[in-house]
């Protein structure tokens, strides 16, 4: 049985790649090959400030990698799907049993209400989520109220996107050292602008 490595890595980057930008539905606007990509590195930049060992980090690589691939088969509950992608790709490639399972809890942990029980699960599921501290998050939750009417989830206007994304917030805790320190300060302020559209709608 194997453990991971650079090689390893690259691989599941290219299969995942080739996944998301070939059989991932077009309606997907949001959660894409860039949205994936853009977790990875948020993972590396919380995993580094968290100390994780070498092991830890190439778990989360994988699990960054893997956790939205699921929207190819299922819109709701994709963390299942993308745990079970992950598994097979890892178990195709030898790896031990004990690692398979931290990536597997890692992305089941990214479903909401976020539930992570262990540090590599915690550095996810803030790094899933650091796009709330963003200058671009307008954009992006712009995309995922196209998504969302694409695929029949919702259908929002603008404001109605806006109140749902302070309801989301309200409801939202980071996990790990560097999500309470240094993103939750970064997240009120983005609050504070939702909650200007939101009053002053004719600005928009």
């Amino acid at each position: 049985m194997r453990t991971l490595d650079t090689s390893i890595i690259k691989e599941a980057e290219i299969y995942v790649r080739d996944l998301l930008d070939n059989e991932l539905s077009e309606d997907c606007l949001f959660h894409t090959i860039n949205h994936t990509l853009e977790v990875v590195r948020n993972a590396e930049v919380i995993g580094d400030y968290s100390n994780l060992c070498e092991e830890c980090k190439d778990i989360l690589r994988i699990a960054a990698l893997f956790h939205d691939v699921g929207y190819i088969d299922s819109y709701e509950n994709h963390e299942v799907e993308s745990a079970a992608y992950a598994a097979r790709f890892l178990e195709s490639k030898n790896i031990k049993e004990s690692i398979i399972k931290q990536v597997v809890d890692s992305i089941l942990a990214t479903a909401m209400p976020q539930q992570p029980k262990d540090d590599i699960s915690k550095v996810l599921c803030d790094a899933d989520l650091m796009n709330m501290t963003f200058d671009d998050y307008f954009e992006q939750i712009d995309l995922m109220r196209q998504e969302w009417k694409k695929t029949g989830k919702a259908k929002l206007n603008k404001q109605e996107a806006y109140k749902t994304s302070l309801d989301f917030f309200k409801s939202h805790q980071y996990h790990s050292e560097y999500g309470k320190k240094i993103l939750q300060p970064k997240k009120e302020k983005t609050e504070s602008k939702i909650k200007s559209k939101l009053a002053f709608p004719d600005r928009e």
